[in-house]
């Protein structure tokens, strides 16, 4: 099944708040940000300034740009979120890490910036590529993540990959091509005055 998850990227609560009421009747799925200003330049809407998700019936998914993971997890936990992606450059130990999120009845993701080797990913687990230098909207999706989806997928027929930024109506069939199952897209839906229309879009083009 093709996804395509909306993204609430936001670096305050006020523009949390804003997003979060825009987006939340436009998808069951929803990917909402963190960033802590170190591992990435910006910083975003704190844990503490989101409600709580289990109020809601949409499925979240929290997206870490972090340097420090570990210290996340348990707290995203509280708040509802049933999918958890890290970045594979933020820990020495991606395994632990992982097995921790498990333990906590959660997904774990692994994410890898459009520069870093594909050889530090671990087996077995659902992989985000990042089409873009994390920490920014409104970029261009980086050319040479093409060929790292591509062969990623050669040697892993069955991993889960979701692609996160960058993504539009001009390249979303590529990633389809590509074995691309789930893209993330932000600005492209959140800053539209139709955003059910231009994920319906998407949707559509992703699935052709």
């Amino acid at each position: 099944m093709k996804l395509v998850i909306p993204t609430i990227f936001a670096k305050n609560k006020k523009q949390f708040d804003e997003r979060f009421k825009k987006l939340l009747p436009v998808s069951r799925d929803l990917q909402i940000d963190f960033m802590d200003g170190k591992f990435v330049r910006s910083k975003s809407v704190q844990i503490k300034d989101i409600p709580n998700l289990k109020n809601y019936k949409n499925n979240f998914e929290a997206h870490i740009m972090v340097s420090d993971p570990e210290r996340w997890i348990s707290k995203l936990k509280q708040k509802g979120f049933k999918k958890i992606i890290f970045h594979i450059e933020t820990t020495h130990r991606p395994e632990r890490l992982i097995q921790e999120i498990k333990k906590l009845k959660i997904r774990p993701v692994v994410a890898i910036n459009p520069k870093t080797s594909l050889d530090k990913l671990p087996n077995g687990v659902p992989v985000l590529f990042m089409g873009v230098i994390p920490g920014k909207e409104k970029q261009a999706f980086v050319p040479l993540v093409y060929e790292k989806i591509r062969s990623f997928r050669q040697e892993n027929k069955r991993t889960v990959i979701q692609v996160d930024g960058g993504a539009s109506p001009k390249n979303i069939k590529k990633l389809a091509r590509l074995g691309v199952d789930a893209v993330n897209s932000g600005s492209y839906i959140s800053n539209s005055d139709n955003p059910k229309q231009a994920l319906n879009k998407l949707k559509s083009l992703f699935k052709e």
